[in-house]
């Protein structure tokens, strides 16, 4: 039996809640799409366009699965070349697995799952609390379809008391969230939201109405509202949950220096000392490493380390703001330099006068503000928006990324001579995986800190199996994941102990990557080579690209050709390893990963 398929970009989901049946909503980095579905009968999921549900995709198989619908929903696995697996479990072919409303399917990129119609779910609070797990991945997805289309989104944090019970949020969400929104529970008394492709004034809105619903309830005194807006707090899943997260605590999610920065390992230690040598100057620093791996704190210990002690320390989230913002915020404006403009303002790098400005995110800079940026690093001067006469400053500028500012300059993003303003000295730091030795210490200290913040005095100990599964994780969200991880564990952790039960296992189970003979015949090569050695630039260069291939082609293979996973297990974002794959010509998930690297 056929079913009509409906599909929807996200802007105009609206139209949907008309229906009056159970519905399958399919989610990918591009957008969604909603289908309706009978109360009996069987529908085919798959790519070739005749499928009751078509899903025109290369990962999908010409008929992938089939859904049965009688007096239980069913799913089967029709031998697909990529397998599908539910609520975090792959199906053996041709076998059958019963579905629930709300249960997740992973089909390659995809999520699907069965929802009740929207009317339902406003009249009857059928809405189901999904798993965290599922809206971590989400708001992974959600953020790069918003990078694409350049939209914005939100996500909340909502801390009650544990008397109220998950029927009563779902009935103060009913009515609330839209058909394309999430809800889901973080841990006890904890839960979380996503507007999806929200504006400003509707998540204000439901900011209202919450607080609103919530002081009928009686909780007007004992809620925790807090709220991360896509790009204006930030760009990746990590670090919105950790603002979201914070603003519940009512804390600034950047520790200081004398408590979060753990030297341990002999990198950490070569970082510090480092930095205690060039901090006494005035040289402009460039951070480099991955998201979340605290480049907020290194650049805190500069300004702490310096003789600026004592003078401001002003940060900007270059990622965060539009054009029009970045100029306002950095070089201030004049009353009346555009609509709105009713009284002076300066700008940041006026208000750091005589001590550090810390621009993070910096390879976002639009290219007319990098223009204007160069201009000031090289005169000492700034000019107002609006203004006439320039005033002169006496900043050092510290600035971060994550981005690989040469390949920006290559591909013409990123301005050359700003660059070189930029990077007087520049530092990396290196990410989570390759300090184990900090994984247990900075756990503990992120228990401490969470149950100090809570007024928690019965503070758990992570038991020797889970402090296994922090140190033997990749974490690419580096350390703000690894805090997030932490606080949803003292959530859950009813006990004295913080057990496996307590993480998040199911993304967590991503293997560490033994590398191939010939990957590491490579490595000692390169390792124990001279520069006499190496041989051309050229030749050097394709060794490396073969190494970085090598690496892909195994990551795909231990995660059974899932890219997000393997792209977690690599630490890069998931549209950089399909870049990569691109790049090298390596098959995607369509067709079987090779099983030698020599491909």
């Amino acid at each position: 039996m056929r079913t009509r398929k409906l599909d929807y970009d996200l802007d105009s989901l609206q139209n949907v809640e008309a229906s009056q049946g159970p519905r399958l909503r399919v989610v990918s980095e591009t957008g969604s799409s909603v289908h309706e579905l009978p109360s009996s009968g069987v529908v085919i999921i798959g790519r070739d366009s005749e499928s009751g549900v078509c899903i025109e995709s290369p990962e999908i198989s010409r008929e992938h699965a089939r859904l049965h619908f009688g007096s239980v929903v069913e799913l089967e696995d029709l031998g697909s070349s990529n397998g599908t697996i539910v609520r975090g479990e792959k199906l053996s072919p041709n076998s059958r697995v019963s579905l629930a409303v709300g249960d997740l399917i992973e089909i390659g990129q995809f999520t699907l799952f069965i929802q009740n119609s929207a009317r339902q779910n406003s009249n009857s609070h059928t809405r189901r609390l999904l798993p965290h797990g599922y809206f971590e991945a989400r708001v992974e997805t959600e953020c790069a379809r918003a990078e694409r289309m350049g939209s914005m989104f939100a996500i909340g944090r909502l801390h009650v008391s544990r008397e109220l019970s998950s029927e009563q949020i779902l009935a103060l969400f009913a009515g609330i969230l839209r058909a394309d929104d999430e809800l889901a529970s973080y841990g006890p008394g904890e839960f979380e939201y996503l507007l999806s492709d929200a504006s400003m004034q509707r998540i204000h809105k439901v900011s209202a109405r919450l607080r609103k619903g919530l002081g009928n309830l009686d909780q007007a005194d004992t809620y925790r509202l807090g709220v991360a807006v896509y790009p204006r707090d930030g760009r990746s899943s990590e670090y919105l949950m950790a603002v979201a997260c914070d603003a519940v605590r009512g804390t600034d999610e950047s520790v200081g220096p004398n408590q979060g920065f753990v030297v341990k390992d002999e990198s950490m230690l070569k970082l510090h000392r480092l930095i205690e040598r060039i901090a006494k100057g005035s040289i402009s620093v460039l951070i480099l490493g991955e998201t979340g791996v605290g480049k907020e704190i290194t650049a805190s210990l500069v300004h702490e380390k310096s003789k600026r002690l004592g003078k401001p320390f002003v940060q900007l989230n270059c990622a965060a703001l539009s054009e029009s913002l970045i100029e306002s915020e950095l070089f201030g404006y004049e009353k009346g330099a555009f609509t709105g403009a009713m009284r002076s303002k300066p700008g940041l790098l006026e208000t750091a006068q005589g001590g550090t400005i810390f621009l993070d995110e910096v390879g976002e800079l639009p290219h007319s503000t990098q223009v204007k940026l160069l201009r000031v690093l090289e005169e000492r001067k700034v000019m107002r928006v609006g203004g006439l006469e320039p005033k002169s400053i006496d900043v050092r500028i510290v600035s971060a990324t994550n981005r690989d500012l040469a390949v920006e300059i290559e591909e013409g993003r990123f301005r050359q001579d700003l660059f070189f303003r930029l990077n007087g000295i520049s530092v990396t730091v290196p990410p989570l995986r390759s300090r184990v030795a900090e994984i247990s210490e900075l756990a503990r200290f992120f228990v401490n800190q969470i149950c100090e913040l809570d007024q928690r005095t019965d503070i758990p100990i992570i038991s020797n199996e889970a402090m296994r599964w922090f140190e033997n994780y990749s974490w690419p969200g580096n350390i703000r994941e690894l805090r997030n991880v932490i606080e949803r564990a003292v959530l859950l952790a009813d006990d004295a102990q913080i057990l496996p039960e307590h993480l998040p296992l199911e993304h967590m189970k991503a293997p560490v990557l033994q590398s191939s003979p010939m990957v590491s015949e490579l490595a000692e090569e390169l390792a124990a080579s001279t520069p006499v050695n190496l041989g051309s630039p050229k030749k050097l260069l394709n060794e490396i690209q073969e190494f970085e291939k090598n690496r892909i082609i195994e990551a795909l293979m231990a995660c059974d050709g899932n890219q997000t996973k393997a792209a977690k297990v690599l630490g890069i974002a998931r549209r950089t390893l399909i870049k990569r794959l691109d790049l090298y010509g390596i098959p995607r998930p369509r067709k079987k990963v090779p099983t030698s690297p020599n491909i």
